[in-house]
């Protein structure tokens, strides 16, 4: 008997609070909360709600009805962790016994719907502050390169499969097809990406309507404010006024989801922001559908492959934003200044702290260093980033501005 180990995505903003009394993980699906919590966490009894809110134990298989459930739960969390997944299915009686148990034993509570998450942990709620409590977004990049060069890989490769297993279900493909991952990787995102994207607003109770769909189309085909989104829906039919109050709801609604992010636009008076995909991987489907009925009539293996390589520039971008912004503490914004366009600003108390570009090629010339130079030296900021490859392929080191290329990720990764 062949048994195979898969390697496993450490998740450094949950290793230091497993052990926390009473934990409460919350997050968007398809995000390894539930296998991280299975494979690394320490418990005696693991629970998942069904649908139909009976409550089955992982190990044994026994199923219990809500009302043994809860008759059994204080017994149970005295000898050992008990976890509940998909905890948000359960109603009453279960959260009053929550306040009566008030932090008695271990106990960890998993959920997968962000807008159940806030009506458990309003003002009004009698369970607030009984709970640490932990979300589980994307994997941290820097995560994701640890564990890429875990995999003996190296090079601009390494940062791209990186990019890609930000999203934990991808890992066991990365795994297997290492740097042949990109010509495969069609087959799964036709699939899965339609189907995660249905269970999240299942989970959410919500419908995912034309609407949606058309929002989350447009934003993966460059449609990033408000305003483009709205005349967008409009072109559709989908919407009867062209203006940005008629898809506000919905973006509020993808954002509070986890499905979309908005980023403050810097440099305008009045408040306004840019709205892009979390995921890079959802991005690209829904951009390919938008272009080519992929999620109907599919794409051959190359073809996508192809589109998806055109493409990875720009997630690459996104990518180390996110890694720089998690590695000094600071909030990624969007430049809105006339004539000036930077693929990485973050800020520190409403003051640029760190501006970078990123040149995801294989030559840069002496003249797009000089433009590099230029534009980041022109803003006051601590920290002027140029981001490459491999810093092999510069004609010559740039002035005043730091070079980070594979190696110098793989080591701020702490690898």
């Amino acid at each position: 008997m062949v048994v195979i180990l898969m390697a496993i995505i450490q998740r450094r903003e949950l290793d230091p609070v497993l052990g926390m009394r009473w934990l409460l993980v919350y997050g968007r699906r398809k995000t390894g909360k539930t296998f991280y919590i299975r494979e690394m966490g320490h418990y005696s009894k693991y629970f998942v709600v069904t649908r139909g809110r009976s409550l089955v134990d992982i190990e044994s298989g026994e199923e219990l009805t809500i009302s043994e459930f809860t008759r059994l739960l204080p017994y149970m969390i005295q000898s050992g962790r008990v976890v509940v997944d998909e905890f948000h299915r359960l109603d009453e009686p279960f959260f009053s016994l929550l306040q009566g148990l008030s932090g008695r034993g271990e106990l960890t509570l998993i959920t997968s719907t962000r807008h159940y998450f806030r009506r458990f942990i309003g003002e009004n709620s009698p369970l607030l502050g009984l709970f640490h409590l932990q979300e589980v977004e994307l994997v941290d990049p820097r995560d994701a390169v640890t564990y890429v060069a875990g995999l003996g890989i190296k090079g601009k490769i390494l940062l791209e499969l990186a990019c890609l297993v930000q999203e934990p279900w991808l890992a066991q493909t990365v795994e297997t097809m290492k740097e042949k991952t990109f010509e495969v990787l069609g087959a799964v995102l036709r699939d899965y990406v339609p189907s995660l994207t249905g269970e999240i607003f299942t989970e959410e109770d919500k419908e995912l309507s034309q609407r949606y769909f058309a929002i989350l189309e447009a934003v993966a085909s460059g449609k990033r404010t408000s305003g483009e989104i709205a005349s967008e829906l409009f072109s559709r039919g989908l919407i009867e006024k062209n203006y940005p109050g008629a898809v506000s709801q919905y973006l509020e609604t993808l954002v509070d989801m986890g499905l979309l992010e908005r980023m403050i636009l810097y440099g305008k008076r009045r408040k306004g922001y840019h709205y892009r995909h979390v995921s890079p991987v959802v991005d690209f489907a829904f951009y390919m559908n938008s272009k080519y009925g992929f999620f109907e009539t599919g794409l051959p293996g190359r073809s996508l492959s192809q589109h998806l390589r055109e493409k990875m520039p720009l997630y690459m971008e996104t990518f180390f934003e996110r890694f720089l912004a998690r590695q000094y503490g600071l909030q990624p914004v969007k430049i809105a200044l006339p004539e000036l366009e930077v693929d990485i600003a973050l800020r520190k108390h409403k003051h640029l702290s760190l501006v970078g570009e990123v040149k995801w090629k294989t030559r840069l010339t002496k003249k797009e260093l000089k433009s590099v130079e230029d534009k980041l030296t022109g803003l006051d900021a601590e920290r002027r980033f140029l981001i490459v490859p491999d810093r092999s392929l510069l004609p010559r080191e740039p002035e005043d501005i730091n070079v980070l290329d594979w190696r110098n990720f793989v080591e701020l990764s702490g690898v």
